[in-house]
């Protein structure tokens, strides 16, 4: 049985939930119901050979996809921006081909998505949706890559909606995961967590500095940032996201933990291995 397939058959009881890794951004998620939640699933290789962020090779994926694109099982795929390492339809598309799923993104994306034949919902922030047996709340995102400066990580609204997203996806009532997709610390982001609680915070820790941003890498939270957005969302467990699948641009683990252990010893922490289900008692 191929990994999306048993996670598919996973049992997750009350109280509970099952977190899969993908690499990446990618997670599998599902509650004590049954129904899968893929976010920003990037199963391809695409961007070794196509990114406008560099020559052929630089973006070549360090370690294979735990499953090929078109064993993608979900119920509800969730993308939080356009990147190609985020929204990838070389992976929707042979998924599609398999399985019908709803894909919710930013409303910068529903050409894209409508290309895919995917049935669409746009995702704004401030306006939960009603998904599969799931409550998704749509989190701005502090992520501008099209800016320079400071202003690269700040918010991005267009034509009245936020580009680059977040989600706290509810499975039931007290078991919720927040992915934040691509971000750093904002205020606006803190003022859409309060009040929700998710239960697992699932954070990109590549961290940012000059070296990249020169290479036209916008970052994403330290570390130590991540730590301290888990512990303002109430977040029991904090799972890192972000960090491993490109040479360029990756995190090491050995950071994450020793900077948990140090600095955070209250915060509970997971370093999922990639392709291997988890079930996490929130």
């Amino acid at each position: 049985m191929n990994v999306s397939a048993g996670f598919r058959e996973l049992s997750v009881p009350s109280g509970m939930v099952g977190v899969c890794a993908l690499g990446q951004a990618g997670f599998l998620l599902k509650g004590a119901d049954g129904t899968v939640v893929a976010v920003d699933p990037y199963l391809s290789d695409r961007l070794a050979e196509e990114s406008e962020f560099g020559p052929p090779g630089r973006w070549a994926r360090r370690f294979p996809p735990p499953f090929p694109p078109g064993e993608l099982d979900a119920d509800v795929v969730l993308v939080t921006h356009e990147h190609a390492d985020h929204f990838d339809p070389h992976t929707l598309g042979p998924a599609l081909a398999r399985t019908r799923f709803t894909v919710v993104a930013p409303p910068a994306l529903r050409d894209e998505v409508a290309a895919l034949g995917a049935p669409f919902e746009p995702a704004h922030a401030g306006r939960p949706l009603e998904l599969g047996g799931v409550r998704v709340h749509p989190i701005p995102a502090a992520h501008s890559p099209e800016y320079t400066g400071p202003d690269c990580y700040d918010v991005m609204v267009q034509d009245g909606a936020h580009r680059f997203l977040g989600y706290v996806v509810e499975l039931q009532e007290g078991v919720s995961v927040y992915h934040a997709g691509d971000t750093v610390l904002h205020p606006e982001i803190d003022r859409a967590l309060d009040g929700l609680r998710p239960r697992v915070a699932l954070l990109p820790v590549n961290g940012r500095d000059r070296i990249r941003e020169e290479l036209g890498i916008v970052g994403n939270l330290t570390v130590r940032e991540a730590a301290h957005l888990a512990a303002a969302a109430d977040a029991r467990w904090l799972v890192p996201s972000h960090h491993d699948l490109f040479a360029v641009n990756a995190e090491s683990v050995t950071t994450f933990v020793d900077t948990l252990d140090r600095r955070f010893p209250d915060q509970e922490y997971l370093v999922p291995k990639v392709g291997r289900p988890v079930v996490l008692g929130v």
